[in-house]
């Protein structure tokens, strides 16, 4: 899985992806989106791992004082440009290897199954992420629920 994203599902075709879920699938991810909101506190410095094409950031954008998202495809990140503006800084980095210093950041998310995508060991990229989050700050990740991998295998 580690170059899936970056080689195969990515910019217009992972934007694709989230254009066609079904009602059932955006709803998931609505509500995953809402409950990431509602731990940021307002002017937050906030990093997201495997931003994509911005499509969490931009909600992300209204909160935070400073919003850092980072994703190991190009093409990712150039979509993001076009669809966040210049409000935001995009970084092409693997999220196992995070070049920032440690306590940069008062929020860490990865959501919207982003845990599984990574194809690095876990335990490394939960390290990296609590490393450079400040202290009395939070790290979010999410997986998909077991009762939603029928409705995800159908997406």
């Amino acid at each position: 899985m580690r170059g899936y994203y970056r080689e195969k599902l990515a910019g217009a075709r992972l934007k694709r992806c989230y254009e066609i879920a079904s009602p059932r699938v955006r709803q998931y991810l609505e509500a995953e989106i809402a409950y990431a909101l509602d731990q940021v506190r307002d002017r937050a410095r906030v990093l997201e791992l495997g931003c994509g094409y911005g499509r969490v950031m931009v909600y992300l954008a209204s909160k935070a004082s400073q919003l850092v998202g980072i994703d190991t495809s190009m093409e990712n990140l150039i979509l993001a440009r076009r669809t966040l503006g210049l409000g935001c800084d995009l970084v092409l980095m693997d999220a196992a290897e995070l070049g920032f210093t440690t306590a940069t950041f008062d929020i860490v998310i990865c959501i919207q199954n982003g845990i599984c995508v990574f194809g690095v060991d876990q335990k490394t990229l939960l390290a990296e992420s609590v490393r450079v989050t400040a202290p009395g700050g939070l790290v979010l990740f999410s997986t998909y629920s077991d009762r939603f991998w029928k409705d995800r295998l159908a997406w």
